[in-house]
């Protein structure tokens, strides 16, 4: 397991942001000085490290954050007061963290205020801070427009050995097929993980974006992908031309919707800083921070008063779909997490990642 810990010391002491708890410009909050722990599977650039820097400028709490690659549902078990906080890029892994009794009651109002009700866990452990479409790209050249619409056109004959895909038992691929069987039913969700694992065309390797790259190489037609991924695309000199190669298409659009990936702000049962912790899940959840959101990595924020990204306004616009607002086919995470053991199973058992000789 990659783990990278660092703490962040207060870069402005005189200056300070007003804010939703500063009595006055130049003053700081109550908890000025207070250390918060904070761990999560994000990676410390992008979003995370800005995001903690303008925290700290604003209130005066200082942040020792653990960012984890894998494994922070194990870590928070085995160490359950280590942070204050979790923030995770899959809020499903919460969704289990509750279950097993690790996460503490937000109780905040303003979160229950900011945040809606479809984003938040019915009993206030938990919120869900942006979300991102799991979509399809397609080969410019080699599939026509309107040829592929929804998820069930990636089980279809004519596209046997023309799909491509990251491995089914990465986090986006259990939650996406958890979603398919809760939604759809078993015999229908089933359908899908087998069809789709039966249309590969090799065995499952890297991650959404490098799958982009195979379409452009002519390995595959089609495959799924994270709807932040494709604009990030076009900001990397050496994946401009996956992005160029293919085409977005947010499925479903004319019946049921997308599905959605979804990342998550979550308290622990540490109680040391809990009053500190909490301002900190109420800054993840303002206007302020949910802006930082959307311009830093893209993803849709849950505030409707938040527009996309601008990046992702004409997304779908050849779908029917208006200033990048898709239709979410909106699953439950306790419903996803439900059906997550026996989706886990499934995908081992029609081999899904030995590929298409299976």
């Amino acid at each position: 397991m990659h783990l990278v810990k660092t703490s962040l010391s207060l870069l402005l002491v005189a200056a300070v942001s007003a804010g939703a708890w500063a009595a006055k410009p130049s003053a700081k909050s109550k908890y000025d000085g207070v250390e918060i722990k904070v761990i999560t599977d994000r990676t410390s650039d992008g979003l995370m490290q800005p995001l903690f820097e303008a925290f700290e400028r604003d209130t005066g709490i200082e942040i020792d954050a653990v960012f984890l690659d894998e494994g922070l549902v194990a870590r928070i078990e085995s160490r359950p007061t280590e942070a204050d906080v979790i923030i995770t890029k899959d809020a499903e892994l919460i969704e289990l963290a509750k279950r097993k009794g690790l996460l503490a009651k937000l109780e905040s109002a303003a979160i229950e205020k900011a945040i809606p009700a479809q984003f938040r866990d019915k009993d206030g452990e938990y919120f869900v801070d942006a979300y991102r479409a799991r979509g399809i790209i397609v080969s410019k050249d080699r599939v026509k427009p309107g040829a592929i619409t929804s998820y069930e056109d990636l089980i279809k004959p004519e596209w046997q050995g023309k799909v491509c895909s990251r491995s089914g038992k990465h986090d986006y691929n259990i939650a996406v097929f958890d979603q398919m069987v809760k939604a759809w039913g078993e015999e229908k969700g089933k359908k899908m993980i087998a069809g789709i694992a039966h249309n590969l065309a090799r065995a499952p390797e890297g991650d959404d974006r490098e799958q982009a790259k195979a379409i452009m190489q002519g390995v595959c037609d089609v495959a799924m992908l994270n709807s932040y991924y494709y604009p990030k695309m076009f900001e990397h000199k050496s994946q401009v031309k996956w992005g160029q190669a293919t085409r977005y298409v947010f499925p479903n659009q004319a019946s049921d919707g997308a599905f959605i990936m979804r990342s998550a702000v979550a308290l622990t049962k540490s109680t040391e800083n809990r009053d500190a912790a909490r301002m900190f899940a109420e800054y993840m959840a303002s206007e302020k921070t949910q802006r930082m959101i959307v311009e830093r990595t893209k993803q849709y924020s849950v505030l409707p008063s938040v527009a996309p990204h601008s990046s992702m306004v004409q997304m779908g616009a050849d779908q029917g779909v208006k200033n990048g607002r898709f239709k979410i086919n909106f699953v439950s995470l306790e419903g996803m997490a439900d059906k997550r053991p026996e989706v886990i199973k499934y995908i081992e058992q029609v081999k899904y990642d030995n590929g298409p000789s299976n």
